[in-house]
């Protein structure tokens, strides 16, 4: 897991660029606290920090192929490697690292671009080839790891982070007031490709990007297909996600260093120490909880978890006073407004992980956007369903419609009676939870930048579950909570918030043949209407024990009277408002990081 930076030129390669590249090295040493690299000839120039997980003495980078005409630099795990070296060397490749990351040279030399096909894992690199003078940039299919890139006047600038292409390669930055106000008000940005910054972008999952000197082009490798594939039993199903999912988490525990599973107490969480144990590895399992009594702690069904399956187990108690500094703390490390309050927990709790000597953590993001685990989202696109077969009812003629009509109605008269449904079409069901604190914000919020007043009140948004055509209500739904809150903000947070504490945070729900395999399963199979995760508690039967699989959902949410205690003490630096809630101190306080320093402020 690293940090990376690098810069193409249509000219040559300056001086400048040079001490740049160092910079910005220097401005994400927490990344890679453990190494770090440059290199440079006179059209491309890379950089690199390193924190070693795999190939501890010999994977410094950036990594050269044998006539050194590749040079490569890697963010991330290639976590099937080992396959991918041995089929390779077979071929005849010599390998000069232990490093994971090195594959991806050998298979560029194989394959060119393909090489992106055969990769599992998550990843962010930049490859230069001297023979074709061409810079190749890549991202992973889901977009656990990120890459901004901006276009300059003579070149393009590539780094893991956007505040280090923003402080030293944006002299001028522009705002892009809508794409500031989307994470305030739905928690992430809606739009994958912008950012708040007009002139630096995101290379989009499972994107690739080409620069040589006519310019710069863009591919997409993968794209997500919803579309139904499967010809099999429900048992074959079954089994096979099961297979997949015992692969990808004895993938994911492939490390040269400490390792081990979040315990909540929930179903992933769960499945995934389960799952880790069946491989004959030790496992330790990290459980988090607050002091006092609260809602959101499960250490006791954890313990009880850990006990029964002989999982080694450790235990993290947050308090008030683990809050005090961490909204100053690890907001340092966000490059954006992504506005979950979950944030203050994993922070608190990363800081105490490193202590405890892990530098690498198994988490369960992705397995509520894979099997449908969030009940608020189930009865929304259930109503929304409903609402658009009440409508297609309209104009009715005929004995045989008002027939349909009325057996429709018999089935469903009371969302239709009571209204249950049409405020859940709209905009405020998303983040449902903070719309009205959006509002008032909105109401008489500006502030002024580059002699420019943004108002948020002037912006109109209006995201709307309509727009669907060619997908179910839930699937459609259930896109935007994978591509964009669970990537954008959740695997966003995780990288961010990891990362600020030199941890790497891994998702075996995400190994994209289990994304692929899952995701071509019928609704039929996956989805029982009115039970979260109806599948997946099928196929971990046996594995995960029945107080966890039915038990009452719960989040990592703190208290809120923690998140309140902070915010209330917050002071606005940029953004004048009447009203101020979480969302908003947190993109002031990004502004204030970011921009403070540029004259135009």
């Amino acid at each position: 897991m690293c940090g990376i930076s690098a810069i193409y030129r249509y000219t040559a390669i300056s001086d400048s660029d040079k001490d740049k590249l160092m910079a910005m090295n220097e401005a994400m040493h927490y990344r890679g606290p453990d190494d770090h690299g440059i290199w440079n000839d006179n059209k491309c120039g890379m950089a690199q920090v390193r924190l070693s997980i795999i190939g501890l003495e010999k994977g410094k980078q950036p990594l050269f192929n044998e006539d050194q005409s590749l040079v490569l630099i890697c963010n991330g795990e290639i976590y099937n490697y080992i396959e991918i070296k041995e089929e390779l060397q077979k071929k005849g490749h010599v390998f000069n690292s232990d490093s994971d990351s090195e594959t991806i040279l050998h298979l560029y030399e194989e394959y060119g671009v393909k090489c992106l096909e055969y990769l599992r894992g998550m990843f962010a690199f930049c490859l230069w080839d001297a023979n074709k003078k061409e810079l190749f940039a890549a991202r992973d299919r889901i977009g656990e790891k990120t890459l901004y890139y901006s276009q300059l006047q003579t070149g393009v600038v590539f780094s893991t982070e956007l505040k280090t292409i923003l402080k030293y390669y944006i002299d001028k930055p522009q705002i892009s007031i809508e794409q500031l106000a989307e994470p305030i008000r739905y928690t992430s940005p809606i739009n994958s490709k912008d950012t708040y910054i007009e002139q630096i972008k995101r290379i989009e999952p499972g994107q690739y990007i080409l620069v040589e000197e006519s310019g710069l082009r863009k591919y997409f490798y993968w794209k997500r297909d919803l579309s139904d594939k499967f010809f099999g039993t429900i048992e074959s199903a079954k089994s096979e996600t099961l297979r997949l999912m015992r692969e990808s988490v004895d993938l994911c525990l492939r490390s040269d260093v400490p390792i081990a599973v979040m315990l909540s107490g929930g179903i992933d969480s769960s499945a995934i120490a389960a799952l880790a144990k069946e491989t004959g590895r030790e496992v330790h399992t990290i459980t988090a909880g607050y002091r006092g009594q609260h809602d959101c702690d499960e250490r006791e069904v954890a313990k009880r978890f850990a006990k029964e399956k002989n999982i080694i187990y450790h235990e993290v108690e947050l308090d008030k006073n683990d809050f005090k500094n961490c909204f100053e703390e690890y907001t340092q490390y966000l490059d954006e407004p992504i506005t979950d309050t979950a944030a203050f927990a994993q922070w608190a709790l990363y800081k105490k992980v490193k202590d405890m000597g892990f530098k690498v953590l198994l988490g369960g993001n992705g397995g509520d956007e894979l099997f449908y685990g969030y009940p608020y989202w189930n009865n929304v696109s259930e109503s929304l369903t409903i609402f658009r077969q009440h409508q297609d009812f309209f104009p009715w003629k005929g004995f045989e419609k008002k027939k349909k009509f009325l057996q429709f109605f018999l089935k469903n008269w009371q969302p239709i009676l009571y209204a249950g449904y049409p405020y859940k079409i709209k905009d405020e069901a998303v983040g449902l939870w903070y719309y009205k604190d959006y509002l008032k914000f909105a109401e008489n919020s500006s502030f002024v930048y580059d002699n420019q007043e943004f108002r948020f009140k002037n912006l109109n948004f209006d995201f709307s579950f309509e727009n669907n055509t060619n997908l179910s209500q839930l699937d459609y739904i259930y896109e935007f909570l994978f591509s964009k809150i669970m990537t954008m903000a959740y695997l966003y947070l995780s990288d961010r918030l990891g990362m600020g504490n030199s941890i790497e945070i891994r998702s075996p729900f995400l190994d994209y043949k289990l994304v692929e395999y899952v995701s071509s399963l019928p609704q039929s199979i996956k989805y029982k209407r009115g039970e979260s995760k109806s599948f997946l508690k099928d196929v971990l039967k046996g594995i995960v024990p029945n107080y966890i699989l039915y038990a009452q959902k719960r989040g990592f949410t703190p208290p809120p009277s923690f998140i309140e205690d902070v915010i209330s003490k917050y002071q606005n630096k940029i953004i004048k408002s009447d009203y101020n809630f979480y969302n908003s101190a947190l993109a002031d306080r990004l502004l204030s990081l970011h921009l403070m320093n540029k004259d135009v402020l």
